[in-house]
């Protein structure tokens, strides 16, 4: 149901009244998506109309009928209260940006590396991409699967411009599963790879793929350090912005009881007890 707009609207704009609630014609038509035809368009505005009608008058009925509306009126607060509550936090995460040191990331790997195991092989290597009828791809191979600094450099110059897809991973490690997906058939299994077979040709009607591995890290295997990085870095940064609301909740509820709005009765929310009677 639309929400209550009192009476500072241009009257000219509002539709309908019903008690202190209102409905405008700006309510409705930022209700209505663009493109819909005119029909539609007019369908849904009445709709919206209807809906906003039967709402109102159904509301006032029931509540006057309804005997626990003390219980709704509670759920209503408690939802309200989420709400804000909520929606003051996102805006203190969105605000709060903590500065998690190297020192602290590189700290809880060492701590947790035994932890840190990986779910899927990764790899690491050098894929390419290029129009089946690319002149002189005959090279490529030869590039490719070299570990001459100048030939990467040769094939970089040579194919960068021209290739339709191009990735150089031999100084990083990326999960398998999605290297697999850029091929156009599936690739066996990296842990019955041996080192004779790291290279990768495969041909459809409009593309040839090339893949080159250079290095295999199996399932179960440690997570290197660079590969667990960003996940450290965001679990800490959670960690500091829980903290930081822990901590904020903790003073308000203690300026609470000293300012007495916060009665204590049967339970200390400080010491997080049940208070026996005497």
């Amino acid at each position: 149901m639309f929400g209550c707009r009192g009476h500072q609207n241009d009257p000219q704009d509002v539709l309908m009244k019903y008690g202190d609630q209102t409905i405008t014609l700006e309510d409705v038509e930022s209700r209505i998506p663009q493109g819909l035809s005119v029909q539609d368009s007019v369908a849904l505005f009445n709709a919206i109309l209807d809906g906003w009608v039967r709402d109102v008058v159904l509301a006032e009925f029931a509540e006057e009928r309804l005997i626990d509306t003390e219980r709704i009126d509670r759920k209503v607060r408690d939802y309200r209260n989420a709400l804000i509550v909520e929606e003051y936090l996102r805006r203190i995460r969105e605000s709060q940006n903590p500065k998690i040191d190297e020192s602290q990331v590189l700290e809880y790997y060492e701590h947790h590396k035994g932890e840190l195991k990986l779910e899927q092989p990764l790899v690491r290597g050098l894929y390419l991409r290029v129009n089946s009828e690319a002149k002189g791809r005959e090279d490529i191979k030869n590039l490719i699967s070299s570990d001459d600094p100048d030939k990467i450099d040769r094939l970089e110059r040579e194919w960068l411009d021209r290739a339709l897809d191009y990735k150089y991973f031999r100084d990083k490690w990326i999960d398998w599963e999605s290297l697999s997906r850029l091929m156009p058939s599936r690739l066996p299994s990296p842990e019955t790879l041996k080192e004779d077979s790291l290279y990768f040709e495969m041909e459809n009607e409009d593309c040839v793929y090339y893949l080159q591995l250079t290095d295999i890290l199996p399932a179960g295997e440690t997570q290197p350090f660079e590969y667990a990085r960003a996940w450290i870095i965001e679990m800490l940064t959670q960690g500091n912005i829980n903290d930081y609301e822990d901590s904020l909740v903790e003073s308000l509820v203690e300026k609470s009881i000293k300012d007495n709005k916060l009665e204590i009765v049967g339970y200390d929310p400080v010491s997080h007890e049940l208070i026996r009677p005497q």
